[in-house]
């Protein structure tokens, strides 16, 4: 549920290296990783996630956004990146009024990336971040990940160690 449990969403994960459509592609995400470590957020309602992210903004390119939107939401300029699939996301509910994002179904693309430097000036107060830290691979797979989450977070770990 989402815009105070306005919206109600069928959720669905994939592994992919291809981009989906652009014109569904409403926001970009990664599983940010710094050495053996990956950042884990904690929301407003205190569950942890490990994709940071956030909307496009109108003409700005995935990578572009993807830069932006971690150094504002966590602080982290990053180096090296990689897509490693997209959340697809089904609106089950009507579209509502003045509902400026792509409907009945948008996209969000994950990336795998790597922390670089850390800037605390660049952060952008978010409601929905409380905190956000990294910890160890071997921890972020205790936490209250939801399924999607888990199947990215192990194939992002995957990719850097060069299994398939």
């Amino acid at each position: 549920m989402w815009g105070n449990g306005q919206i109600r969403l069928r959720e669905h994960t994939y592994l992919s290296h291809q981009l989906p459509p652009n014109e569904l592609t409403s926001s970009v995400r990664a599983i940010l990783f710094r050495g053996e470590e990956v950042m884990v957020i904690t929301d407003y309602k205190e569950e942890p996630y490990v994709v940071p992210g956030g909307r496009r903004e109108p003409g700005e390119s995935l990578e572009t956004a993807l830069r932006r939107e971690l150094l504002e939401e966590i602080g982290w300029h990053v180096g090296q990146t990689a897509v490693l699939g997209f959340i697809h996301f089904y609106h089950l509910t009507p579209k509502p009024d003045g509902y400026p994002y792509p409907y009945p179904d948008f996209v969000q693309v994950v990336y795998t990336a790597v922390a670089t430097s850390y800037d605390s000036a660049a952060i952008v107060p978010d409601p929905h971040v409380a905190s956000a830290r990294f910890c160890s691979l071997e921890e972020a797979f205790t936490l209250n990940l939801s399924v999607g989450q888990k199947a990215l977070l192990k194939a992002a770990m995957s990719n850097r160690s060069g299994k398939d």
